[in-house]
């Protein structure tokens, strides 16, 4: 399969310059995450619309292959959408990018790009290996490793922020973030373990179909040898806020430090605790895959309060 390597084609780039219709007028400087249905997610201007049409059918079904030859899984894709390179150095100016969920124990979400060559549609990578493009089955795996903590701090976030007048990204936007990992309501989990393609075929793709004991002595095994893995892992625990100000959200954050500590410290790697002001565009996109927020977001280390309290009483 022919490779181009290229300039990272990430989510602010997919979406930046196509989220528009065909009348402007219908789309709203700004939405609710918390009623949004997600509608103008994904649309795309008559610029784009040529070269999609030409190649939607083709790409789904290289997306679908590609899903079933490296993870031995079955894919639902959840968007595709078209772009345009912003450099003018490539070759190749337009592109496919497509997102879905691979169905695993633990659902993850899975992009990859495609560009036309001589003709042809081909696979897009950022990295030789396929490092960038797998990562998301990673993520899946340390999850399914690691759910019983993971679950509990989910959990003890859920209940506190909830109690306090804040809340989550809807059902129906959740599956239009556009990064590889696990999307759960508040909480979005990743890794950025940079191991390829053909390491994850022989080592990790038969660990997938264990389960209970024999899968967690696997993994265990598997992250003394590749402790990047979970070194990398990244829990974002993610809320949206209305009707408050940015100063009593920040102090909130700090506070929220005291009942979410000792769920948070059992995770390995980074937890961050993230509040988004919910006035986002609807066409706009972070390079996590939230809806772009009007104002930046508030944020704070999770499990580090007795780190906190020492640096305090120093």
């Amino acid at each position: 399969m022919k490779k181009i390597i290229s300039v990272a084609l990430c989510t602010t780039i997919l979406l930046a310059g196509c989220g528009l219709m065909s009348s402007k007028k219908e789309i709203p400087e700004t939405v609710s995450v918390k009623d949004y249905d997600g509608r103008y997610i994904g649309d795309h201007d008559k610029k784009n619309e040529a070269f999609l049409e030409k190649h939607k059918g083709q790409a789904e079904k290289m997306y679908k292959d590609y899903v079933k030859e490296v993870f031995g899984k079955e894919a639902k894709i959840n968007g595709i959408h078209s772009y345009s390179n912003p450099s003018p150095s490539l070759k190749t100016s337009e592109g496919i990018s497509i997102v879905g969920t691979v169905d695993y124990d633990v659902p993850f979400q899975f992009y990859l790009s495609f560009v036309e060559v001589d003709g042809q549609l081909a696979l897009n990578t950022i990295t030789q290996d396929q490092a960038n493009e797998i990562r998301g089955v990673f993520a899946a795996m340390l999850y399914k490793r690691y759910e019983q903590d993971i679950e509990t701090a989910r959990r003890k976030f859920k209940e506190v922020v909830e109690k306090d007048g804040y809340y989550a990204m809807n059902k129906k936007l959740e599956k239009h973030q556009e990064f590889s990992g696990v999307t759960k309501q508040y909480l979005d989990f990743t890794t950025k373990a940079t191991i390829g393609v053909n390491e994850f075929k022989t080592d990790f793709k038969p660990v997938m179909e264990l389960k209970g004991e024999e899968f967690y002595q696997s993994m265990d095994k598997l992250i003394l040898k590749y402790p990047e893995i979970k070194n990398e892992m990244k829990a974002d625990f993610v809320a949206y806020y209305k009707d408050k100000d940015r100063k009593s959200v920040n102090e909130y954050n700090w506070d929220l430090q005291i009942p979410t500590n000792e769920t948070m410290k059992k995770i390995h790697g980074d937890k961050g605790m993230y509040f988004f002001k919910d006035k986002v565009s609807p066409t706009d996109i972070d390079q996590y895959g939230r809806l772009e927020s009007t104002t930046q977001e508030i944020s704070m280390d999770g499990g580090m309060w007795d780190e906190y309290k020492k640096e305090e009483n120093n």
